[in-house]
């Protein structure tokens, strides 16, 4: 393959990766709601009094947590919520739920601390069971109009004297002031009242609050908090791209200059960059992360939102990327070392040591497959990929520079076989990681987690089919002529296929950023 096609094919791929993200909305990983009594859809012929969830993992309510809404926006808050496990949530009411439809809106911290929300909806219809007293027969079916503005109280259910007539024969009306409730997918936030299940019903002719039929699948965004998942996102590729510079150029530094003073200098320069980079990623991902589960960007400045937000595992990564990459912004610089064989600061090695482990606490690796297991081959997918990717860069650089001749063949060879151990390893860590989040093959295709890891592995196979190309074929054909004009045109195929391999690869740390978030269900 020429160069040019070779751009080319990398190019595309870029382009359908860059695609696919655009679309990829915010997702939570792995955990999801495994049941519910009532049902989705199913009517109970008797008042509700209590509600139970189920999750598949342990989960904590984030943000607006579990409430529950009728057909005409009144939200009814449980006299009490509790689980046992964590996973089974119980919402009690008293008095209980009467007749009409309701629609459960769960908002949900995982334990990787990534956002989970869904709605369900259930009917009580009473006059299955001739506990008709409360409630009209037909309220339930009856169509009802758009409610007006109300008042959130606690305790109370605050609305307009016209839109109310009394469930138990007691009502209340007082001043009215919009609400907005979280809402399910596709639906607009309906104006909302928070009632207690002992407080009066709207008029059963009023139309109904919620026209869209929700279901238990994630949300794609919540209302509170605009745009927070996109930026948790963009810290996230941040981060990881930063990871890729300190641990690629601390190997680049370690073997392939080892003995030559000058480009050590040059890649540390480099690597300060980068630790502030990473330092900025994470302390704003810490703070989107308390806005994300408190579903309000008010989060970003209180302490308590913060505080929540760090002392899930999640805080863990956020504080050892911070410590390393403080590391490696102090560490001692090279020029004091003098000529000879590079010794690379203990500081800098412990910094890059915690941000590689720092990701055993972030994603998937919380959550799937012994933990022990998981976090070892995720460790080994970073170091790996981070050699080979961030050395790669640094390797374009220097024969841009260089320009041809024999002072690039070593550097050369000794990169091509750290390169190859790299992809041995990146292989082994990532098949390992993949088998424990997928439960079945077909999750490559029918989930976002397995989309993006197909586009990852195409990026991936282009990136190594140009490598493998490099080494027995253009480099070869360079050495013959190392030495003649800078414009050899085997010389430039080379240095081309290097820059495009080193794009691929790139492009193949952004796809990791989101794979990290992105839903195997």
């Amino acid at each position: 393959m020429r160069p040019r096609p070779a751009i080319a094919l990398v190019l595309a791929l870029a382009l359908s990766v860059v695609f696919s993200v655009s679309l990829q909305t915010p997702v939570a990983a792995h955990t999801g709601l495994e049941s519910s009594h009532p049902a989705e859809g199913e009517t109970v012929g008797e008042p509700a009094s209590a509600i139970s969830l189920t999750f598949n993992r342990p989960v904590e309510p984030a943000g607006s947590g579990l409430t529950v809404f009728d057909a005409h926006g009144v939200e009814y808050r449980p006299d009490s919520l509790s689980s046992a496990d964590s996973q089974t949530w119980l919402l009690e009411f008293e008095p209980p739920l009467a007749g009409g439809e309701y629609e459960v809106r769960w908002r949900v911290a995982a334990e990787d601390g990534h956002i989970v929300e869904g709605a369900f909806r259930f009917t009580v219809d009473v006059a299955r069971t001739g506990s008709s007293a409360e409630q009209p027969p037909d309220s339930a079916s009856a169509p009802a109009a758009e409610s007006a503005d109300q008042t959130v109280t606690a305790g109370n259910a605050i609305e307009e004297p016209s839109d109310a007539t009394s469930r138990a024969g007691t009502a209340s009306a007082e001043s009215t002031s919009p609400t907005t409730a979280p809402h399910a997918e596709g639906q607009t936030s309906p104006t909302s009242t928070v009632a207690t299940s002992g407080s009066e019903a709207p008029d059963a002719t009023a139309s109904t609050a919620f026209d869209t039929v929700s279901d238990s699948r994630p949300l794609q965004r919540s209302s509170g908090a605009t745009g927070a998942g996109r930026l948790a996102e963009a810290a996230r590729v941040l981060g990881l791209l930063a990871t890729l510079a300190i641990v690629g150029g601390l190997a680049f530094m370690s073997f392939v200059v080892r003995d030559e003073l000058s480009e050590r200098v040059r890649v540390q320069r480099v690597l300060p960059i980068s630790g502030t980079v990473l330092i900025t990623a994470a302390m704003a991902a810490g703070l989107i992360q308390a806005v994300l589960l408190e579903n309000d960007w008010a989060a970003v400045v209180s302490l308590d939102a913060i505080a929540d937000a760090l002392t899930a595992p999640f805080g863990i990564a956020v504080g050892l990327r911070v410590l390393g990459g403080l590391a490696v912004l102090t560490a001692p610089r090279p020029e004091a070392e003098g000529a000879g064989r590079a010794r690379l600061p203990a500081v800098s090695l412990i910094g890059a040591a915690l941000v590689i482990a720092s990701y055993s606490f972030d994603g998937h690796t919380v959550t799937e497959g012994p933990r022990w297991l998981h976090a070892a081959a995720n460790a080994t997918h970073v170091y790996a990929a981070a050699v080979w990717s961030g050395g790669l860069a640094l390797l374009a650089d220097l024969l841009g520079r260089r320009r041809g001749g024999a002072d690039v063949v070593r550097p050369l060879m000794r990169f091509s076989q750290l390169a190859s151990v790299s992809l041995v390893m990146t292989a082994v860590g990532g098949t390992i990681m993949a088998v424990l989040v997928m439960d079945r093959f077909a999750d490559l295709w029918s989930t976002a987690w397995g989309r993006l890891l197909l586009a990852k592995i195409a990026l991936v196979a282009a990136a190594v089919f140009l490598g493998t190309r490099n080494r027995w074929v253009h480099l070869p054909a360079a050495t013959q002529v190392f030495g003649q004009a800078p414009s050899d045109a085997a010389y430039e195929r080379l240095r081309r296929t290097v820059v495009v391999e080193a794009i691929a690869l790139g492009c193949v740390g952004i796809v990791t950023a989101f794979l990290v978030g992105a839903s195997a269900l």
